[in-house]
């Protein structure tokens, strides 16, 4: 029958991601922001089609072991980050000279550094890789300028912001970064669309 895969045989998908992480993973050049997203939309492809899809990926809390095998498969030429990263050593403060490496990342709106570090913000569980002046997850193939816009922290902070300060998330929702934040938050986690994603 056409399209299906039998035991010991690899999916074309699985052949394309191979040789894209093999031409990759032995380079000796930098990587380029168009290599990581190949990358990134070829491994996105992978999940939606050979592991389980990536509402799974993500609710299983797959960010970490995405960001390691993205670092590993791009020969190690990325960085892997999350917030505590932006932490000093003792997380009681920002790192202000590595924040200074990236001028676009700044708090969501209505928020202050302040504030994200006091509610304890400092130490959010995401984890992303970096390119440059990017930040790129499984839901960011092409990278943001600020990781406050990945999917998970936007959804993350409405979850945080309704159970502990539902006042300040009254306040700020008219804004329509929020607005786009608590949709996500409420509605089911779906792949983006793309060349190559569907």
């Amino acid at each position: 029958m056409s399209g299906t895969v039998t035991a010991g045989t690899k999916s074309e998908i699985a052949r394309r991601h191979d040789e894209i992480v093999a031409s990759l993973s032995t380079a000796e050049t930098p990587l380029t922001h168009e290599e990581l997203v190949t990358f990134m939309r070829s491994y996105l492809e992978m999940i939606e089609n050979e592991w389980g899809g990536l509402a799974k990926n993500i609710e299983e809390g797959g960010c970490g072991d995405n960001a390691d095998y993205a670092w590993n498969s791009t020969g190690r030429r990325i960085e892997v980050m999350d917030l505590a990263g932006f932490a000093n050593g003792d997380f009681k403060d920002w790192d202000h000279d590595l924040l200074a490496r990236w001028p676009a990342v700044q708090p969501p709106p209505g928020l202050s550094w302040d504030y994200l570090r006091d509610g304890g913000w400092i130490d959010q569980a995401h984890v992303w890789v970096t390119l440059g002046q990017r930040h790129y997850d499984i839901e960011a193939v092409e990278g943001v300028d600020n990781p406050f816009d990945l999917h998970d922290i936007r959804r993350g902070l409405v979850r945080t912001l309704r159970m502990s300060d539902p006042e300040l998330l009254e306040r700020v929702s008219s804004d329509p970064w929020w607005q786009g934040s608590i949709h996500l938050a409420d509605t089911p986690i779906e792949a983006p669309a793309g060349p190559g994603m569907g």
